[in-house]
């Protein structure tokens, strides 16, 4: 009978995992926020991007996934011209790097819309403007009326004259801008309440266009009534004649902190209820198996003992052997050719030139401070330049590198 409880556990597991996945097939409506290009949902926005062929009939629409900087020259060249690059997000959390990268971006002639419900403190220092928040971004359902329709303006001009007000009964989430610098931002759209939502900033050749409505680009309102016709005037403020028009989805997935822009696959996954409540049952038929397994006579096993760490005295005895015959040149190179080998493989980092960009850089991934690497660097120049080294600068060296091991 004990050996059955495991087959019966899973015949009763599966059942309620069937019964999750047929017992409800109401049709419910999905207030997640995606702005994803491939949702199909209210709040995703697959009908915007594939618009875009339409709004640009001379481009080639692409989607970048990197950080400004770092952009694929095949999709994005910061030195050319006539491009566009359209940002939907909730969180335009961009760093003062990544702002001097989208400035030198435009200033060469090309175009980036923004749009979301929020900007970091530097995207709002560089663009001289503070948000204003008309919800606290939780999700809302049915019976929260007071956050939901969205109304919308544009301007006249420049946009043509008759009907510019724009609505839908869907989620509100949207920002406006105040004490913002009018000597450089033009007013291209404001909200219900009549404040400022829409901003259009000139830097050099190209043009910014800062927006705080993001589900304004959503399937729900693009397709309630005449909605569409507020998507193709705001993209008609973008350059028409170009000829590369990117959607990115780098800040769609981007956090406050330095990590991988592309989006986990299984995080996608578990956003869906019916897959993760199957994961979840899963788990559980797991676990529960597990424990009953425990009871199982198992043998005793045999104590090994920790296995020596042959390599490091090993490393220990080359490195008295060099002590001993004073070669503190020797020491130093070869604790700069483990350092540069230990930033290339954990921080991707070449260390082809030692200049003041390897050294922000590398003070920017690790989280060291500046000073620190700067003092590193020097050392690695000096071994570079075959220059000999003191006990004193010896110990000094490798003191350095200790610190920065252990703090990063």
């Amino acid at each position: 009978m004990k050996k059955a409880i495991p087959y019966i556990a899973g015949v009763l597991l599966l059942l309620l995992l069937a019964a999750l996945l047929l017992g409800d097939k109401k049709q419910q409506f999905d207030h997640r926020i995606t702005l994803n290009k491939k949702d199909k949902i209210p709040y995703g926005s697959f009908v915007a991007y594939n618009n875009l062929q339409h709004i640009f009939p001379k481009a080639n629409i692409t989607t970048n996934k990197r950080e400004p900087g770092y952009w694929d020259y095949g999709t994005l060249d910061p030195d050319s011209t006539g491009q566009v690059l359209v940002i939907v997000t909730r969180n335009f959390n961009a760093f003062s790097s990544e702002l001097r990268e989208l400035h030198r971006f435009v200033s060469n002639g090309n175009d980036v819309l923004v749009s979301a419900y929020n900007f970091s403190y530097e995207a709002a220092e560089f663009f001289h403007f503070q948000v204003h928040t008309t919800d606290i971004g939780i999700p809302v359902y049915d019976f929260s009326p007071a956050v939901d329709t969205l109304k919308l303006t544009l301007s006249d001009p420049p946009f043509s004259r008759g009907n510019n007000e724009f609505q839908y009964p869907g989620r509100r989430y949207n920002s406006d801008f105040q004490r913002f610098d009018s000597t450089m931002s033009y007013v291209l759209g404001r909200t219900g309440g009549n404040r400022a939502n829409c901003l259009k900033i000139q830097a050099g050749e190209g043009n910014f266009l800062l927006h705080g409505a993001p589900l304004a680009f959503s399937n729900y309102f693009l397709l309630h009534q005449d909605n569409m016709a507020y998507y193709n005037q705001l993209m008609s403020a973008l350059n028409p004649e170009a000829t590369a028009v990117v959607w990115d989805e780098y800040y769609l997935y981007k956090t406050t902190s330095y990590r991988d822009p592309n989006p986990s696959p299984f995080r996608v996954l578990l956003e869906q209820p019916s897959f993760k409540m199957a994961l979840y049952t899963a788990l559980a038929g797991t676990l529960l198996f597990i424990l009953l397994g425990l009871k199982r006579n198992q043998r005793v096993f045999r104590q090994v003992g920790v296995p020596a760490n042959d390599s490091m005295d090993f490393v220990k005895t080359i490195g008295r052997l060099y002590y001993q015959k004073n070669d503190n040149a020797n020491i130093a190179r070869k604790m700069a050719g483990f350092f540069i080998e230990h930033v290339h493989n954990r921080y991707f980092l070449h260390a082809d030139s030692l200049d003041e960009t390897y050294t922000e850089q590398l003070s920017r991934k690790s989280g060291a401070e500046k000073q620190l690497i700067q003092s590193i660097v020097d050392y690695l120049v000096m071994t570079r330049e075959g220059n000999q080294f003191t006990n004193e600068q010896t110990a000094a060296f490798y003191g350095l590198l200790e610190q920065f091991y252990t703090t990063t």
